[in-house]
């Protein structure tokens, strides 16, 4: 699957990155001390990607760039925080998380690191001092349990460790995993079923949520709906998210743009009461119908029932067009009120593919960076009124995270 998503960064800005191969090459700059914004910074040269995280005091004007500063690190990396920490995760290879902090000059700094025994396919926060991890087997062949494990915030350290069967949400075909939510005393994960060996995606009929018990972690049911398609798609982490009560709501695209072998039910959400295990009957928010035959893509829950989202406009998809996550326009979409507005000032643009939804809300703001032909640029969005303004320029191949520490 990284060879599939190379081509999906060939039209990022290379010709940025010359001579920025190694941190031998980086001019000597500081960053500023306590500048409140974290980037993590892709960038390729020759086919090898490194990460660098770095802090930013103005995200409307100037540069953001890695030259000579910031937190360096190798391998296949994914971001998410909690608290005041953001967890640099590790995957292709890489199987540690990495705890970042800012110390008390005011610097960022690695603060400690945990070990898994091979890949997280999701994380999520529980409560203020507490996340949850799983790891689950890519095929059959290496292993028949899911793990979740429940780590410290504080200390960086996984306290306990739990094993499940992965049978019960292996029925039809290998299960994949595109969220995770925890709400009251149940966790609960939105997967597809994907072939593991040939990626088809041959089940597209019918929306499938597990939920575990917390902390026992026991399976208390798969929940199952055939009003549309599978929850999220392939390593987007858009299947499920959660309001500011507690309930849950699922996203279905099955989009072929975003790793879909073939089309299915109109894309849509349905929607969960908190801690309940039963999808809502009386909502659902047939996207699909709404736009035309548009699928939602990236999605980012910014409260008050509000969804920041990248919309595919391709229309019809085929086959040609998967894993291509192309031709993409901004939406506010209201969940409350079943409503999608488009955001101006916004070119369309194409993706970062199969990777978390890198959009900082701060401030009343939502804060995205976009690759456009001219680089990429930050935009800030007022959700209110859907309009867009253009900001700093980003130098890099793409974003990895996008975060604010205080």
């Amino acid at each position: 699957m990284k060879k599939v998503y190379s081509s999906i960064h060939c039209f990022l800005l290379l010709s940025l990155l010359v001579g920025i191969s190694s941190c031998d090459n980086l001019a000597e700059t500081e960053e500023v001390p306590f500048a409140p914004y974290v980037m993590s910074l892709g960038i390729t040269a020759s086919g090898v990607t490194t990460y660098y995280v770095v802090t930013a005091d103005d995200l409307m004007s100037g540069e953001v760039n890695a030259y000579g500063k910031g937190l360096e690190q190798n391998g296949y990396r994914d971001y998410d925080q909690a608290n005041q920490t953001v967890f640099s995760i590790g995957g292709m290879g890489v199987n540690s998380v990495t705890g970042i902090t800012r110390n008390a000059s005011g610097y960022l700094q690695e603060a400690g690191d945990f070990v898994f025994n091979s890949k997280l396919s999701a994380f999520t926060q529980v409560d203020n001092s507490t996340m949850v991890g799983l790891e689950i087997p890519d095929k059959s062949a290496n292993g028949n349990k899911i793990k979740f494990y429940v780590v410290d915030i504080n200390s960086l350290s996984i306290t306990k460790t739990i094993e499940q069967p992965i049978a019960p949400i292996a029925e039809v075909e290998w299960p994949s995993i595109t969220g995770m939510e925890c709400s009251g005393n149940k966790v609960y994960l939105s997967y597809i079923q994907m072939n593991p060996t040939t990626y088809a995606t041959d089940y597209v009929d019918t929306t499938y949520i597990a939920v575990y018990s917390y902390p026992s972690m026991n399976l208390e049911k798969v929940m199952k709906d055939t009003r549309t398609g599978p929850a999220g798609s392939w390593a987007a982490y858009n299947g499920i998210v959660k309001t500011e009560s507690g309930d849950l709501y699922t996203m279905s695209n099955t989009s072929m743009a975003n790793g879909f072998s073939k089309g299915g039910k109109n894309a849509a959400f349905m929607h969960i009461a908190a801690g309940g295990t039963t999808f809502d009957q009386n909502y659902f928010f047939d996207f699909e119908a709404k736009t035309g035959g548009l699928k939602p893509a990236h999605i980012k829950y910014i409260g008050n029932g509000l969804v920041f989202a990248e919309v595919s406009t391709l229309n019809p998809q085929t086959a040609s067009d998967r894993w291509s996550d192309k031709n993409l326009k901004c939406c506010i979409i209201d969940l409350y009120n079943q409503t999608i507005t488009d955001i101006s000032g916004i070119p369309v643009h194409n993706g970062n593919g199969g990777r978390r939804f890198t959009v900082l809300v701060d401030g009343g703001y939502v804060y995205y960076p976009v690759s456009t032909e001219n680089g990429i640029y930050i935009y800030r969005v007022n959700p209110q009124t859907a309009i867009a303004e253009k900001g700093a320029k980003v130098s890099a191949s793409f974003v990895g995270g996008f975060f604010k520490l205080n």
